[in-house]
């Protein structure tokens, strides 16, 4: 997902400060499972489901067995009330810095009658963030925020996987994508792709 620099303040502020407009919308992922997302100004993405969320979501990898999920940099939370309502085995924590989001990420996980942590964390900053590890992170980065940030998301996620855990993210591949790959192969010593459609590429790593 490209941000532009105007809206950089908006979308991972802490506090961001445009006028709070809430708006409303029902996603469909998987067939049968319909989500009512409440978002808001100041959250990505406002009125619709992004495509490349969307890509994420129906491509990412879960095991079947019951495991650790995290949907880092969370948003209003669409990713892991997705998953969870389609791999209910998972156990499900979600986290980001705007407050927003994570205001609209609790009150989502109740609409949906979803069981899951939500917490306001830059990254792993949150006190049940630092030590914990995880089966699998996933994370849709904000690119408004700059590359550093991305590549932060990567580095400190792979300090906090389990042993063959694994990390997903989902980024267009010629803006910005294809280098955070490059990225994910010198962290984790290798990187994959799950699905590339419309110029987006969902990449895979594995903690060894």
């Amino acid at each position: 997902m490209i941000r532009s620099t105007a809206m950089t303040e908006h979308y991972f502020s802490e506090k961001p400060s445009v006028p709070f407009r809430k708006e409303s919308f029902v996603a469909r992922i998987f067939d049968g499972e319909d989500i009512t997302i409440q978002s808001g100004s100041g959250i990505f993405s406002l009125k619709e489901l992004d495509f490349g969320t969307k890509l994420l979501i129906a491509h990412a990898k879960i095991p079947k067995t019951s495991c650790t999920v995290l949907d880092l940099g969370c948003g209003y939370g669409i990713v892991g009330i997705a998953l969870k309502k389609h791999y209910p085995q998972i156990i499900l924590t979600m986290s980001d810095i705007n407050e927003r989001a994570v205001q609209c990420a609790a009150e989502n996980v109740k609409t949906n009658n979803t069981d899951a942590t939500v917490l306001k964390s830059d990254m792993f900053s949150h006190p049940e963030l630092q030590q914990k590890t995880f089966d699998v992170i996933l994370t849709n980065p904000p690119f408004s925020a700059g590359k550093k940030v991305c590549i932060a998301f990567i580095r400190q996620s792979a300090m906090h996987l389990n042993k063959n855990g694994l990390f997903q993210l989902v980024a267009p591949h010629n803006k910005g994508g294809e280098s955070l790959k490059r990225i994910m192969l010198e962290v984790f010593g290798n990187a994959g792709e799950l699905v590339k459609k419309s110029g987006f590429r969902v990449y895979i790593s594995i903690k060894k």
